[in-house]
């Protein structure tokens, strides 16, 4: 059995994300929820990406079905998010540590996030220079995701919950998935107001 000429020959689209898709889907869920739209551009710069792979990504994530395009543009399948985001990024993208040194805190540590899980010593953080925090480097799922953290508040608090999803204890899995679906579904209960 050829698994290629059987998908050549009955058209079957592979899709295959980078890890870029992933933080695009989740500044597109940021868009949403808050109910704004952006230019190609503006996303770019926002999550620092060309212009090129935004267009790219996009139509990987409907191709991938975590996205629709509508009249009045682009919207997340929440339900589909919530899926991946659960279950198929601790596998495509685990958490690796690297070392030592500055930068943002994420997952436990950071600040905005309220749970009763507590933070690791020495907290957690995504290397980025000018950061303030110290304490054990883990690598981002894509290189540009303390960049665009910095730049927006609520993909900050969702991709540090990541952060426990790719690297979490299964306890720590459980809390973790339940704030994930409170965020995908537009509830901030366990966010610390500032």
């Amino acid at each position: 059995f050829d698994l290629k000429c059987f998908l050549f020959r009955n058209r079957i689209n592979l899709v295959h994300l980078k890890p870029q898709d992933t933080l695009l889907a989740l500044k597109y869920w940021s868009l949403n929820l808050d109910q704004l739209d952006s230019s190609v551009r503006d996303i770019a710069e926002s999550i620092g990406i060309s212009a090129s792979e935004v267009s790219k990504g996009t139509r990987r994530l409907v191709t991938a079905r975590l996205l629709v395009e509508r009249d009045d543009g682009f919207f997340i399948e929440p339900n589909a998010l919530l899926e991946w985001l659960s279950y198929g990024i601790r596998y495509a993208y685990p958490q690796k540590s690297v070392g030592h040194g500055r930068g943002i805190a994420t997952s436990w540590s950071c600040p905005d996030l309220k749970s009763e899980v507590a933070p690791s010593v020495p907290p957690l953080v995504w290397p980025m220079s000018g950061g303030v925090v110290e304490g054990q480097l883990i690598h981002p799922f894509y290189s540009s995701v303390p960049f665009a953290a910095s730049q927006d508040k609520q993909l900050y608090l969702i991709m540090s919950v990541l952060e426990v999803i790719r690297g979490g204890m299964p306890d720590e899995l459980t809390i973790a998935r339940k704030l994930l679906t409170q965020l995908i579904q537009g509830n901030d209960e366990n966010t610390n107001s500032q």
